[in-house]
């Protein structure tokens, strides 16, 4: 009889929660009951759904969305805003908590998860914290006297005894190879090189504006699926009846995110951990734009990250610096370049699932 284990799940990060959540139910040691916290909306200044209210509750995770406030430190009136939500999105989680009762809190950061491991430490609830960045974030920092563990993705310079080098939880359906969305256009690409534009779960208006201005050049000789995010997509889907080797679509699902990572000549993007380490472990030519307000320019020292790993296959380009001409012409040089080639091994990283059951 395989004993029962309540474990809850939190954070912004969704990336490496969806790969856990798969781990704990394929695990063989235990059954694990899993809840998850997350944010109820995007923001504490915006009425669209979070992500992660509409991606856990499809892997059959139970899910409940609080309200919880940030610091913002690029608007503070945004953080004044946010203050009541800081003690409410606690005392949700307290009650969330104790009434579960789960026998473990895992972290993936950002602000929501906060509140979340301080209700469990007052539980007596232990907590890791997982980190997906080069540098600590500040949920981190503000989580970590109150974590047992902080599984680091990067190696750290501290000796703090908390610190466990885990390396990232990067999701198995990079590895897919198939799509029934795309498949159609396995013919097209033996002639054809595939772009592929993310603009981020949200969408960026800088990036997929500047893919705009290109279209009619990109079009031609390029078959283009590009991820607009929500508010976007409605706006450029009326594109693809005027380009029709153009792909808009709001969000990549799990089902169809590897045949486009094994298809693609060329991947753009933001310079996210997850993305960034995603592209490093396929192997791909990349362009690179770093988010310019990202906390201790986190993204460029991604970006700069996989700069160094494969040189001659990314291109850096600074926000304030994208124009649609210097998009255009990174992308013409890296269309000449093969990929890097490396020997891909689609095994999952377990070491986080160890070190929950060490604790």
């Amino acid at each position: 009889m395989i004993a029962t284990q309540k474990i809850l799940l939190t954070g912004t990060h969704i990336t490496p929660a969806v790969e856990l959540i798969h781990q704990l139910n394929t695990d063989t040691d235990f059954h694990w009951q899993i809840s998850y916290i997350g944010r109820r909306y995007n923001s504490s200044t915006s009425t669209d759904p979070s992500v992660e209210s509409k991606i856990i509750p499809n892997l059959g995770v139970k899910f409940y969305g609080i309200l919880c406030g940030k610091f913002d430190r690029r608007w503070l009136p945004n953080t004044l805003k946010g203050i009541p939500q800081i003690f409410s999105g606690f005392f949700d989680a307290y009650k969330i908590l104790s009434t579960i009762k789960p026998k473990i809190v895992v972290s993936f950061g950002g602000y929501v998860s906060v509140p979340v491991v301080f209700a469990a430490w007052l539980l007596g609830i232990k907590s890791i914290t997982h980190e997906q960045t080069k540098t600590l974030s500040l949920s981190t920092r503000l989580s970590t006297p109150f974590s047992q563990f902080i599984a680091l993705s990067f190696p750290h310079r501290s000796a703090n005894p908390k610190y466990v080098l885990t390396g990232n939880l990067l999701r198995r359906d990079i590895f897919k190879s198939t799509s029934k969305k795309y498949k159609k256009y396995e013919g097209l690409l033996k002639k054809t090189p595939l772009i592929y534009l993310t603009a981020g779960n949200q969408g960026s208006q800088h990036l997929n504006q500047n893919l705009k201005e290109i279209l009619p050049q990109l079009s031609q000789k390029n078959l283009i699926i590009h991820q607009t995010g929500d508010k976007d997509f409605p706006k450029y889907k009326k594109l693809s009846t005027t380009y029709p080797h153009y792909l808009p679509t709001a969000f990549v699902t799990t089902d169809d995110i590897g045949w486009i990572f094994k298809h693609a000549h060329l991947i753009i993007s933001r310079a996210g951990a997850n993305t960034i380490q995603e592209i490093a472990v396929i192997g791909k030519n990349s362009i690179i734009i770093p988010l310019p307000i990202s906390q201790q320019d986190e993204q460029l020292k991604n970006a700069l990250w996989l700069k160094r790993k494969f040189p001659k296959h990314t291109i850096i380009i600074k926000d304030f610096d994208l124009t649609p001409q210097k998009l255009l012409k990174s992308i013409q040089i890296l269309l000449k370049k093969k990929g890097p080639r490396l020997k891909i091994e689609a095994k999952p990283n377990l070491k986080l699932l160890k070190l929950i059951k060490k604790l």
